[in-house]
């Protein structure tokens, strides 16, 4: 063990001498975090997933809920209850929580009169820009739909009814010029057939440029209590990428560089063994991706208000991502038997495998053909751990499978990267 750790820290040392590796692999990640944190929009051209839940089925609640599932900029999954819709935003399966309240019937009739219907929205702070592209189509969808329901002769006149008695209390708040015209509004409605009724409605309310039927009460979903989203909180795990992709390129290209120099073979022929090398290499590019991620967990957190939500998962998801990049490290070091060809070819494959992890583009805003591709990039894995352990506030039922992922990957890449190695040596 004192040989292996001596070799990891010969090649540590080496790491920090060449401060152009060095720059890549512990600050230009953090530029990569910052620049996506400001620039992120979080928009996309697919529908949008949101999910709705009514607290009671009335039938404007229902008319408006099959309005948003038509439209084509949604794609809708109706709850039966608001835990579950809550937990399709938390695990990032929807966007946002439409709610629909139980008097939405009963305050939509005061639509007229100085009231009106109210509409939730909980909004996954990750996704803030698709949150407020909903308000607006919300906006648009509920207008739609009160004055479609003006085209029912059964929703039309109670509402009517019920308009008239709240124009005769006397605290509905309406100067007495808003009182003439809205009866005569309600007048030439009844008089109307229903589908004039509706016209005569719509083009009422097209001249009242600051009104709408239903106000949209937006809130954003707290992963965890205390805990805030932000832009920052997704930047921050897309720069772990670029920190493991700086450290795999870097100590890759360590043996092949070893090899064709002649100094693997002088290892070699030392009491050292094959295996000693190695686990050298892979033990100084674990600790790199550790201290890498460290560097970009706390200056998030001191800084941009990046929160943990559960320090055991952030710790688990720090050691099993280094373990994962140690051995695919170990596995590109055998594939490639010169420096060139490792930081030629391993670059590129490691920029493929880091653009569809999430490292430019976060995954949920990826098309789905690219999001099912995504699953063979190890990077992927690292995001899904880091992010649940942070702002998705994730237990063990969720990060058990991108743990797993990532220590398999560790297991697999160091036992056939040994395997290589051990293969090519004979030849160095």
């Amino acid at each position: 063990m004192r040989v292996i750790l001596e070799l990891a820290r010969k090649d540590l040392v080496l790491l920090l001498r060449d401060r152009a590796a060095a720059f890549f692999t512990f600050v230009f990640p953090l530029a990569i975090a910052l620049f996506f944190g400001y620039v992120f929009g979080g928009t996309t051209s697919e529908p949008i997933k949101v999910a709705a839940w009514m607290e009671r089925p009335t039938p404007a609640a229902e008319r408006l809920v099959r309005a948003l599932g038509e439209d084509g900029a949604f794609v809708l999954d109706v709850v039966t209850d608001r835990e579950s819709g809550e937990q399709l935003v938390r695990r990032g399966r929807a966007v946002a929580l439409v709610t629909v309240p139980a008097d939405y019937d009963e305050r939509l009739s005061r639509t007229f009169t100085g009231g009106g219907a109210r509409v939730g929205l909980v909004v996954d702070p990750s996704r803030r820009a698709e949150g407020a592209m909903l308000i607006g189509k919300l906006h648009e969808v509920t207008f739609r739909t009160v004055f479609e329901g003006m085209s029912d002769p059964a929703q039309l006149q109670p509402m009517l009814d019920r308009v008239e008695e709240r124009l005769k209390e006397p605290g509905s708040g309406l100067s007495m010029t808003d009182q003439v015209a809205i009866r005569a509004m309600l007048a030439r409605a009844r008089s109307a057939s229903p589908g004039a009724a509706a016209g005569a409605g719509a083009d009422e309310a097209a001249g009242l440029a600051a009104w709408r039927p239903v106000v949209v009460e937006r809130s954003e979903l707290p992963m965890r209590p205390g805990i805030p989203a932000n832009a920052f909180a997704i930047s921050f795990m897309q720069g772990i990428t670029w920190a493991l992709f700086g450290a795999v390129l870097t100590f890759g290209a360590g043996i092949a560089e070893e090899r064709q120099r002649g100094t693997l073979v002088r290892l070699l022929v030392s009491p050292l063994r094959l295996g000693e090398v190695l686990l050298g290499k892979a033990l100084a590019c674990f600790v790199a991706c550790l201290v890498a991620q460290a560097l970009l967990y706390g200056t998030g957190i001191a800084f941009f208000g990046v929160r943990v939500a559960g320090w055991q998962w952030a710790a688990l998801a720090m050691v099993a991502t280094a373990f994962a990049f140690s051995g695919l490290m170990a596995l590109m070091a055998a594939a490639f038997r010169t420096q060139g060809g490792a930081q030629g070819a391993g670059r590129a494959a490691l920029l493929v495998l880091t653009m569809i992890g999430g490292g430019t583009i976060p995954v949920v805003f990826m098309p789905p053909f690219l999001r099912t591709m995504s699953d063979i990039s190890p990077f992927k894995w690292a995001v899904l751990a880091a992010e649940g352990a942070t702002w998705r506030a994730w237990g063990a039922a969720d990060m058990w499978l991108p743990l797993t992922v990532l220590a398999v990957i560790g297991v697999a890449g160091l036992a056939v990267g040994a395997s290589l190695v051990q293969r090519t040596a004979r030849h160095a």
